[in-house]
């Protein structure tokens, strides 16, 4: 005998294909997020990393017009303080904050390997963390010309009563150079994950900016 509730059940239920595409939609609609999240986070993370940096050289500029102590209680308030950033021999993976010694040449004069103590300039070395690199530097010029390449390193330095910043520039062998007419200094972070880049300018007048 036909039993019509019974076709009513079988047209309640779904197929083996409806499921099939029930599930590949929800695994793309969790694909679409994860990756939206992914790339979220990795661009917050270099975000945080630029802003880190921006930091590190304004503690810097602190310190050299705010007259601070080298180390308590030695009297000794006549250094400047600066950043030191090199992408030479993979050294972008970490920059030093240095404490500008006698005689006074607006640069960091010890080894990457941030020896302390001493006679030593080295204050701190930070490094870069979460997939976050140093991976290019520049020369920004008065007529809005950069100039990236061959560029190895730049020591920002600040020296008391100014705010302004003193801008050191090396070649890839290590030599420093003054191309002309310099009114700041581009810092490239790069995410090794996304290939997101961001930037960190600092001008010969002292003002800092995350681009």
């Amino acid at each position: 005998m036909h039993n019509p509730r019974g076709r009513e059940a079988n047209r309640a239920g779904y197929t083996l294909i409806e499921l099939l595409v029930s599930i590949g939609i929800m695994l793309a609609i969790i694909s679409t997020v994860f990756y939206n999240q992914s790339k979220y986070s990795q661009s917050s993370s270099l975000k945080n990393a630029a802003n880190e940096v921006s930091l590190s050289i304004r503690q810097a500029q602190v310190y050299g017009i705010s007259v601070k102590e080298l180390t308590p209680g030695s009297d000794d308030f006549t250094h400047a303080y600066g950043t030191s950033f090199s992408i030479m021999s993979g050294e972008g993976s970490a920059y030093i904050l240095f404490a500008d010694r006698f005689p006074y040449d607006s640069m960091y004069n010890d080894t990457w390997s941030c020896p302390t103590g001493g006679s030593s300039e080295c204050m701190q070395k930070i490094n870069m963390t979460t997939g976050n690199s140093i991976t290019g530097l520049c020369v920004i010029q008065a007529n809005s010309n950069e100039i990236c390449n061959n560029v190895g390193r730049v020591d920002i330095a600040f020296l008391r009563p100014s705010t302004d910043a003193k801008l050191m520039f090396f070649n890839g062998s290590g030599n420093s150079f003054s191309p002309g007419n310099i009114i700041g200094a581009r810092i490239i972070l790069t995410s090794s994950t996304s290939g997101l880049t961001r930037s960190i300018v600092v001008y010969t007048t002292g003002q800092i900016s995350v681009q």
